[in-house]
Formats: C-alpha cells, structure tokens, sequence
C-alpha cells in the first residue's frame, strides 16, 4: 500500500456527509469569527487573553478541517483510520513506530519542558490536553492535507515527503512565530532554547513521523503522533482554560523568547 491511497479524493462528488459537515465547520467558524469580534473590544490590545486565544485557535481548527475535508484527507482518516494493519508484524514497522514514540516522549514530554516557562500559569490538565488533542490533530491534517496536494504531481513519495517537510516547516515557522505563538499560546518561550527545540524536539519528530507515513500511508496513526505530540505541549506549557483571566502583556518578542 502507499501513502497516497485514499487522499486527494473530491468530497463534493462523494459522501454528501462529508459535505454537509463542510458546510457546518463554515458556519462554526463564521459565528466564532462574529463572537469574536464582539468579545475583542472587552480586552485591552497586547494583553494575553485565553479567551480571544481559545476563539482564535477554534477558527483556525475550523479551517484546517474544511482544507483536510477539500482534500479528501479527513474522510480518508475517518473512513480508514489504521489502513494496512498487516504492518503490525512487519519489523521496520514496529521499530519506526517505537522511534516515532520515544520521539514524542524525549521531544515533547522531556526536552520541550524543560526550555518552556509557565510564568506562574496554575495547572488545569483537562482542558489543556483538550485543545492539545484538537492542535495535534489539525496539525496532522494539515500535513497530509499538504502531501494530498502536493501528490497530485505524481512525485515519487520520498520526494514528496521531502517537499512536504520543506513546505510545512516553512509554514509552521512563520505561522508559530508570526501569529500563534502571539495571539493563541501563552508566553512560554526562552530565547536560547528555541533552535534546542527545533533541533531536537520538533525536526527528530517530524522526520520519523513522515517517514513512517511515506512507508505506510497509515494517515490515522500519523494523526494521532500528532495529537500526543501536541497534547503534550499544551500540558507541559499549562495552556490556560477557556475561563481563565487575561495574562500579561504580549509581543513579537515574547513569541521568539525571553
């Protein structure tokens, strides 16, 4: 089996399901874009608000799966979740999934912690891992929403995967660092630590991860790589709760490090 099977596939000429559910996250994300609106002007500007970050983040899960839909990728993940389980007894198999978890476990669990700050934010775990759970899983979607287009070339897929890893790390940067890591998650970078993270948290992970779907095209467990990953994260920075009070003030310069 390979990598591409399932995804790229034209939901509009498919399951009218899936449609409909296009048509429901356009709608969600249009009245979250309303409420927050009206929620912006009851905070000061440059002021963390879990609040706005939460509605920021929920429009832009909203949009990553509308893309993930349009691609084909989601019904591909919902559909067929763990394709090829005849894999379970193949042996590069089961020592690339092991590399692929200890990855997340040194990257996400060990290493990342220790170069993020918390600032004093208390520790609420439900929600945290909640929307971890959600970042992990559009973040996954995404990706293979990027390996669908890009595999419409008809590339072979390790020169596919190294586009992806091109494109995708290129993106990540300039969203996390331009927007995300300003206006959705809590000030918690240190400026030293951050190529430390890339180096040797973010890059290991996403290498082993995109390896293991370029040789087994199973889409389902290289989402929830992803979820782990991020649930992590959002645990290990104590990302606030919905509900909790406006933070301190932020910037460009809190997103790069202190």
């Amino acid at each position: 089996m390979t990598a591409s099977g399932g995804l790229g596939q034209d939901i509009l000429g498919g399951d009218a399901g899936f449609a409909y559910l296009t048509v429901g996250l356009m709608l969600v994300a249009a009245v979250l874009a309303q409420w927050f609106m009206a929620e912006r002007v009851r905070h000061p500007e440059n002021v963390y608000s879990p609040r706005l970050a939460w509605m920021r983040a929920g429009m832009y899960f909203c949009c990553v799966l509308i893309v993930s839909l349009l691609t084909g990728v989601l019904p591909a993940v919902i559909l067929e979740p763990f394709p090829g389980l005849v894999f379970f007894g193949d042996p590069l198999w089961l020592v690339l999934t092991l590399l692929v978890l200890v990855s997340v476990i040194w990257g996400y669990m060990i290493w990342w912690p220790r170069g993020t700050l918390t600032h004093g934010r208390p520790s609420v775990p439900v929600p945290a891992l909640l929307f971890g759970l959600a970042w992990g899983a559009c973040s996954g979607l995404l990706l293979l929403s990027a390996w669908a287009i890009i595999g419409t070339l008809g590339l072979p897929p390790w020169l596919t995967a190294l586009l992806v890893l091109f494109v995708f790390s290129a993106w990540s940067q300039l969203y996390q660092a331009g927007w995300w890591d300003i206006h959705v998650s809590p000030p918690h970078n240190i400026r030293a630590w951050n190529a430390r993270k890339v180096l040797f948290g973010h890059m290991p992970f996403l290498v082993l991860a995109l390896t293991h779907y370029a040789l087994f095209g199973q889409a389902g467990l290289y989402v929830g790589f992803n979820m782990l990953a991020m649930a992590s994260a959002s645990v290990a920075m104590c990302f606030p709760p919905f509900w909790a009070p406006d933070g301190p003030e932020v910037s460009r310069e809190t997103a790069l490090g202190v």
